[in-house]
């Protein structure tokens, strides 16, 4: 502001102000921070919004919980079997005469070869050990440890399955039918006690195969 002072000459009030004549959408541009110069206090950077996952990711991750539920399934199936025959089959069986066993056992391991057994134990090692591929690398790999436990389990059982149980299996079809064996009582007691016992133990390791894979699932969930 410029005042008159007593002698005539012009005087200015107080500090001139360069840009108080500019228009006022100008003014504002002198207090924009200029780039290398810090922000004004309490304006603090927003942070750019994550990156996208990418659908290729994602896929794999489905395949691998697919093929793992699978497995876990398939193994499930075989423990359920095995621990029907422990608590209700061969208790059943063990109260029935001699020739009734034989040949409800025979007419059972005929009837249990078909394409729906054959799936599940076959299918669960398959699918376990695909499971493991898959769960190799990547955000899945904690629960690998788990995976091949449970797979390692289940062969286990496998083992049992063929190199004990079956071969006893097969011996009492050589016997023949009931009719034309000359002693039941002794064909049975060969059979019965043994093949219950490692029935006994396939169950306990197929059902620690499917705790191992559950357990997995779970891990890999969280992961």
């Amino acid at each position: 502001m410029t005042t008159t002072s007593p002698y005539g000459h012009p005087t200015n009030s107080g500090p001139q102000q360069p840009w108080s004549n500019q228009p006022q959408h100008q003014q504002r541009q002198h207090h924009r921070p200029q780039p290398g110069f810090p922000r004004p206090p309490g304006r603090l950077p927003v942070p750019p919004p994550p990156a996208p996952r990418s659908k290729g990711v994602a896929v794999n991750g489905d395949i691998r919980s697919l093929v793992l539920l699978a497995a876990t399934l398939t193994t499930g199936l075989m423990a359920g079997l095995y621990f029907a025959f422990s608590v209700a089959v061969m208790p059943g069986l063990g109260k029935a005469d001699d020739g009734t066993f034989i040949e409800a056992m025979q007419r059972i391991n005929v009837s249990i070869l078909n394409g729906w057994f054959g799936l599940a134990f076959g299918g669960a090692l398959v699918l376990g050990g695909v499971a493991a591929a898959l769960h190799w690398r990547g955000e899945g790999r904690s629960a690998l440890p788990w995976i091949i436990a449970g797979v390692v389990l289940y062969a286990l059982s496998l083992f049992i399955t063929m190199g004990l149980n079956v071969p006893l299996n097969d011996k009492l079809a050589a016997a023949g039918g009931v009719g034309g064996i000359h002693d039941p009582a002794a064909v049975r007691a060969h059979f019965e006690s043994t093949w219950v016992h490692w029935n006994t133990a396939r169950t306990v390791a197929c059902t620690a195969a499917l705790g191992c894979l559950a357990w997995a699932m779970r891990t890999a969930g969280r992961a």
